[in-house]
């Protein structure tokens, strides 16, 4: 009878500790998932030719906690638009106090400057042929990010009134790392 308690506080004791160690893995996950990394799907066509649609990224949340997003980051925005709420994936042009402005040529493209200075980038998917409705020279205030799509002429981003400069609160996290379509594996920089 000795034995058959002890084997039966013993088992007890096994199953409360394997209890515990699940526990303990949920709220590591959980802890994880919430404020060090995240996984997002690109939708739409805004970013490409860097990223497509049905992309599958993970993104670095606890770095937005440590520092901020510096120019040519790819970031993921919380955006909510008129109560829609939704994340959107776009790279920073412009940090607090830089100056934007948007500017035609004689060819009839639109030119980034930022602080007075041409911006080139090789990695848009082709000329700019709109500006958007915001007033130029634009100022990011303080706290804020401009934010613009690689595919300027399918995005809407900080261009439009409507969404602004995004503010530090709504910055999720940086992109990291492209693991989806499984030929197009890479870490971004």
């Amino acid at each position: 009878m000795q034995e058959e308690r002890q084997q039966k506080e013993k088992e007890n004791k096994e199953w409360l500790s394997t209890i515990i160690q699940i526990l303990v893995v949920i709220l590591i996950v959980v802890l994880l998932r919430t404020f060090v990394i995240g996984t997002i799907y690109v939708k739409g066509s805004s970013m490409e030719p860097n990223f497509h649609h049905g992309d599958f990224l993970v993104i670095n949340k606890l770095e937005v906690y440590l520092s901020t997003p510096r120019k040519g980051d790819v970031i993921i925005c919380r955006l909510d638009n008129d109560g829609n709420k939704e994340n959107i994936i776009k790279r920073v042009i412009g940090t607090s106090g830089d100056e934007i402005d948007i500017r035609l040529d004689e060819y009839g493209v639109y030119q980034l400057y930022v602080n007075h200075v041409l911006i080139e980038e090789p990695y848009i998917a082709g000329p700019m042929t709109e500006k958007g409705n915001m007033t130029y020279p634009f100022v990011v205030p303080e706290g804020h990010y401009f934010v613009m799509g690689d595919n300027r002429n399918a995005s809407t981003d900080s261009r439009r009134t409507s969404i602004g400069a995004i503010a530090d609160k709504d910055v999720i996290g940086h992109v990291t790392l492209r693991l989806y379509p499984f030929d197009s594996i890479s870490v971004m920089e």
